[in-house]
């Protein structure tokens, strides 16, 4: 890694970690995290053994698992729990870490729910990660119900254990499950939601992958497609590439005290299943702008911020706190459609701020 690299590193570190912000709960000696979900479980995880591998990382003391059902809302994991659906089947699996989990890994059959309750019953977990269905999210009666039955079924059979939550990716601009017709319009409900999740509710591990994922697609790495291969889904390579920095930099980095920026893990493109849309091959050349993208969302997580445009940040970046939303004049060309994707320069006290970014109040 060059000089210069290492030194845009260094910048860029300065201007993330103002304060240690991680969980208390990352410093158990042990860590056992459950990750229940779905496809977009998936989309976060697939790629994370290969940048923890390659951040040398010692994980001997932690494990991740992760059970999966496709379209998996909060209704249906209650549902499984008491042996009600039988829609579709699950699954339970090992992500990464030394430490094995006293749990049965495979499938669990349709309307068949005793492999997800031994899940909760047979191990004690530090952390149970859970997500919302995100079409709910301008839907708080619909959310908090599902949500208040999961929780109380959480602290009955682990009370120990810390529930976090994902601030997941928003679909694709044109997609039809995108009401609003922007995924930066979405990201901002989810914002909200998370908002309002952590006050209610006093939730307060998130892992803000979608934040991540938001920070890629207001940058020039954007594609048409906003990152997905499906619309709904994150593209291969890239897309899930960043997502899964996000988690690393979340769980492992506190723990570890090696930062995902730098990490040398690449992903060529052509491994990847074949997807509606094209898969993006992680390089040399985008690696750590994604992994800016992820660090920018731990930090920041209700903020949308280009990460190509914070490679020079200096100390200018104190004159923007007081900035408001979109108070931001353009100089130069936009690279996207809407304005959080202008990358150009605030102008605030009469002063020149070389990166832009827009602020979720």
């Amino acid at each position: 890694m060059n000089f210069v690299k290492v030194l845009s590193i260094i910048v860029f570190l300065a201007f993330c970690f103002e304060a240690d912000a991680s969980h208390p709960v990352l410093n158990r000696p042990t860590l056992k995290v459950l990750d229940i979900g779905n496809s977009f479980t998936n989309d976060a995880t697939d790629l994370l053994p290969l940048i923890v591998e390659a951040s040398g990382s010692d994980v001997s003391n932690i494990c991740l698992y992760k059970a999966i059902r496709s379209s998996g809302r909060l209704k249906n994991w209650y549902d499984v729990w008491c042996d009600k659906d039988t829609a579709y089947r699950y699954r339970i699996e090992k992500v990464f870490g030394g430490l094995n989990a006293n749990v049965s890994t495979g499938k669990g059959a349709k309307g068949d729910g005793s492999l997800f309750r031994k899940l909760l019953t047979d191990e004690k977990w530090d952390i149970i990660i859970i997500q919302p269905y995100y079409q709910h999210w301008d839907d708080t009666t619909k959310v908090g119900g599902h949500l208040n039955e999961m929780l109380s079924l959480l602290k009955e059979h682990q009370p120990n254990a810390v529930i976090g939550f994902y601030l997941i990716h928003t679909p694709w601009d044109h997609h039809t499950k995108n009401k609003e017709g922007s995924s930066y319009e979405r990201w901002k409900l989810a914002c909200s939601f998370m908002k309002r999740v952590q006050e209610d509710y006093g939730i307060d591990f998130i892992i803000p992958y979608g934040t991540a994922i938001e920070n890629l697609r207001s940058s020039s790495l954007n594609n048409e497609y906003d990152l997905t291969r499906d619309g709904l889904h994150l593209a291969y390579g890239l897309g899930r590439y960043t997502a899964a920095c996000c988690y690393y930099e979340t769980l492992i980095a506190p723990r570890s005290g090696i930062s995902v920026l730098g990490n040398g893990a690449r992903y060529d493109a052509s491994q990847a299943e074949s997807s509606i849309y094209p898969s993006i091959s992680v390089t040399d050349e985008n690696a750590l702008i994604a992994q800016k993208a992820a660090v920018l969302a731990t930090e920041h997580m209700f903020e949308c911020i280009d990460p190509v445009s914070m490679a020079s940040v200096d100390s200018l970046q104190k004159s923007t706190k007081s900035v408001s939303p979109y108070s931001y004049n353009l100089v130069g060309q936009a690279q996207h459609k809407d304005e959080r994707n202008l990358r150009g320069i605030y102008i605030t006290n009469g002063r020149k701020v070389l990166y832009g970014k827009t602020t979720i109040k």
